[in-house]
C-alpha cells in the first residue's frame, strides 16, 4: 500500500479564520485558499460570512467566480477608500473621461478650422511649379 494514510486537506482561509476543520464541502474553499486570507479577511469585515454565502448561493454556478472576485474587488475598494469605496474610483474615472471627450471636442473643432482654412486659399502654389504640363 503506497500512501494509506488519511490525506492531508488545507484549510482554506475562511476555516482558517473561524478557526474550524475545513472539508471538502466548504463552499468557501474553492474561492478563499489560504493563500488568500487577506481577501477573505476584507469580504468578511465588509459583508460577512452569512452575506457572502447567500450572495454565492443566489448567483448561477457558472458566475460564481466573478462574483467573488466583484465581492473581492469591492472589499479592496472600501479598505483603501473607506467613506465611499469604488464609488469614488468610478467618479474620479468618470471626470477623467469628461475632460478627455471635451479635449476631444475642441482638437476636432481646430482640425475643421484648420480644413476650412485650407479650402478657401485654394490649391496650393507651394515648390514654385504649375499644374499645366
Amino acid at each position: 500500500m503506497a500512501n494509506a494514510g488519511p490525506s492531508v486537506y488545507k484549510a482554506c482561509a475562511a476555516c482558517k479564520h473561524h478557526r474550524r476543520k475545513c472539508d471538502q464541502n466548504c463552499a468557501l474553499a474553492k474561492y478563499f485558499p489560504p493563500e488568500k486570507s487577506d481577501d477573505y479577511e476584507n469580504v468578511y469585515h465588509l459583508f460577512g460570512i452569512q452575506n457572502t454565502l447567500k450572495i454565492l448561493k443566489s448567483v448561477d454556478e457558472n458566475e460564481r467566480d466573478a462574483a467573488i472576485e466583484s465581492l473581492i474587488m469591492e472589499a479592496r475598494m472600501r479598505l483603501e477608500y473607506p467613506v465611499h469605496g469604488h464609488f469614488s474610483v468610478a467618479r474620479k474615472l468618470s471626470i477623467e473621461i469628461e475632460k478627455a471627450e471635451k479635449e476631444l471636442e475642441i482638437v476636432r473643432q481646430k482640425i475643421h478650422i484648420c480644413k476650412g482654412a485650407v479650402n478657401r486659399a485654394g490649391p496650393s502654389t507651394r515648390g514654385g511649379r504649375s499644374d499645366q504640363p
